[in-house]
């Protein structure tokens, strides 16, 4: 899956660990979601992209 969820954190310009502690997860799982190496749950994809203001599609695409 392509993740574009830096792209838009930057784009808010919000920090890692605020968004992070607004879903309720660690700074390290959010950072795994940036860099690929794990997927949201769908619950966490939905606030990301609500606290983002953009859509999941956004977010994340199938390759």
């Amino acid at each position: 899956m392509e993740c574009n969820l830096n792209e838009w954190i930057n784009k808010r310009g919000y920090k890692k660990k605020w968004l992070a502690s607004q879903i309720g997860v660690s700074g390290n799982v959010l950072s795994r979601w940036c860099n690929g190496r794990s997927e949201p749950s769908l619950r966490n994809a939905l606030m990301l992209a609500e606290l983002l203001e953009c859509n999941v599609e956004d977010l994340f695409k199938l390759k």
